[in-house]
């Protein structure tokens, strides 16, 4: 499963402390990583192509081309050796199966040759819209999306392992299927590639849990709770006040409240009360997402890493996850949906909601404990301010849990209208150590045929994926403001906090409005 909790910002700081140092090297690892320089001097609007191999050598091309049939790269230019001391120059072929990470200003050009590729983005190399062009912070990003139909009309559905931002941070993920129909004893997703990243997809499948008559199945973590009635709240007070209307039903109606303008880490607390209860044992339904801010914090990291972002990533698939839990200071911070219920020894911790990402609605169930008092149910919600999207909350009355059958597509259709049968794309999906690369407006429709019965679909993915740099992040390259956020967040969090509340009244329209091929589908 995703470490979830662990925003993407966090990831990115994981990246970062294993690209320039080990556990034990913690106290100078800011003066090493000063050290980093960009040891080719690039210029983003001349072509090049730089492969970096797993063996952490790197070729560094100005010119090139892709022989798909013997699977290699051809091109002319340098070669350095892990410490970055060049080797030699010349003319080179490199096998597809030596390179670990691609990166280009003509990301277009490497599109659908099975590498991982990280794309420095130009006007020139990709084409951007204009609101993305004037605001590069808020441009739309994610994982793989996925959406069904409802009639003739896409809906969203779930973004699958939002916080496996490299290769090394490959996880699996969880998500309910809310709103999907099953018709004709199947399921029909749609997989796309909105925006300017390329995902790696090792996994995919359903995961369905008998429902029982009249009722739903909520899972948490990876347990899955039946639940045979569900109530409303009949008081909601929030930061921003009353919150009784957007959380009474899963319908995109969302309480959220602003984040603070001077420390964005600064949390609110949403009072809860239930009058009515169900019997037996219970768990509070959450519905929900995140705002923009996390996406905000992440693109501010990626622009403080400059032209040298895929040399961390490099050196990340090299040292693996040793320090993980190094610097975990700025997912901390803006940390999960935190939920505590009066019981009958006072105030205690339940759990948590605990999804990442801004794109789709999510559903969790968090079991409460069984010592509760007589009468109305209250709940505190403890979260960080401006930072979650609250759909829905509900009193559930839940059985013992479920065990979910694994359903693997029997079948996957590339292209959205006219699409051709992929069996090559279905083989990846079904073999564990292959994966799926996609690409931006890639899309596959994915066929699922479920066994007869009532069942509450989930889908499990498991993979990871890169975010492509955008060129106007360049200029904002700082390495010790990097340092700063990732060593001293508290102190950055409020620093940052007037940048991000004069882009968070647009930040929604920008970011819907620069969706690669999606316009209009929410």
């Amino acid at each position: 499963m995703r470490s979830r909790g662990r925003g993407r910002i966090e990831r990115i700081a994981v990246v970062l402390v294993l690209a320039v140092c080990s556990a034990a090297c913690i106290t100078v690892w800011r003066a090493r990583f000063m050290q980093l320089d960009d040891y080719t001097r690039i210029e983003t609007d001349d072509p090049f192509l730089k492969c970096h191999t797993w063996d952490g050598w790197v070729y560094v091309l100005s010119a090139w081309e892709l022989d798909r049939e013997a699977r290699r790269i051809q091109g002319q230019g340098v070669l350095y050796d892990a410490d970055r001391d060049r080797v030699r120059d010349g003319r080179f072929e490199i096998p597809f199966d030596k390179v670990a990470l691609v990166e280009t200003n003509e990301p277009r050009r490497m599109a659908h040759a099975g590498m991982v590729v990280m794309g420095i983005v130009t006007g020139a190399s990709v084409a951007l819209t204009a609101v993305c062009l004037a605001n590069p912070k808020a441009c739309f990003g994610s994982c793989p999306t996925f959406y069904a139909r409802e009639g003739q009309e896409l809906h969203l559905q779930a973004e699958a392992f939002s916080a496996s931002v490299a290769r090394a941070l490959e996880s699996s993920d969880i998500d309910a299927l809310a709103t999907t129909r099953v018709e004709q004893g199947r399921i029909e997703l749609l997989m796309t590639n909105d925006a300017l990243e390329t995902h790696a997809v090792r996994e995919l499948r359903l995961l369905v849990a008998p429902r029982p008559e009249g009722g739903r199945v909520f899972h948490a973590r990876d347990a899955f709770y039946p639940a045979r009635s569900l109530t409303e709240p009949s008081k909601c007070r929030g930061e921003a006040g009353d919150c009784l209307e957007p959380v009474r039903a899963f319908d995109r109606t969302e309480y959220i409240s602003a984040a603070d303008g001077r420390d964005l880490a600064a949390r609110e607390r949403i009072e809860l009360e239930f009058e009515k209860r169900p019997e037996g044992s219970l768990g509070l339904v959450i519905g929900g997402r995140n705002s923009l801010l996390n996406t905000f914090l992440f693109y501010q990291a990626l622009a403080y890493m400059g032209i040298d972002a895929g040399e961390y990533m490099v050196k990340l698939e090299r040292k693996g996850k040793e320090a993980l839990d190094l610097v975990a200071g700025p997912g901390r911070l803006l940390g999960d949906v935190e939920v505590e219920v009066r019981s009958r020894a006072g105030w205690v911790r339940a759990g948590a909601f605990d999804e990442v990402g801004p794109i789709a609605r999510e559903l969790q169930i968090v079991r409460l404990p069984d010592d509760l008092p007589e009468g109305p149910v209250r709940l505190r919600l403890n979260l960080c301010k401006g930072n979650w999207k609250i759909d829905w909350l509900a009193l559930a009355g839940i059985g013992e849990p479920v065990e979910p059958v694994a359903i693997p597509p029997s079948r996957v259709v590339r292209g959205q209208k006219d699409g051709h049968v992929d069996a090559e794309a279905l083989a990846a999906i079904l073999d564990p150590d292959a994966y799926l690369f996609t690409y931006p407006q890639d899309a596959y429709w994915l066929i699922f045929e479920l066994p007869p019965g009532s069942w509450e679909p989930f889908l499990q993915a498991r993979g990871f994926y890169y975010e492509w740099i955008r060129d106007q992040w360049l200029p904002e390259k700082n390495p010790e403001k990097l340092a700063d956020l990732l060593l001293e967040p508290e102190r950055m969090l409020k620093e940052l906090a007037p940048a991000y509340k004069r882009l968070e009244p647009s930040m929604e329209r920008v970011f819907w409005q620069s969706r690669l091929g999606r316009e209009g589908v929410r």
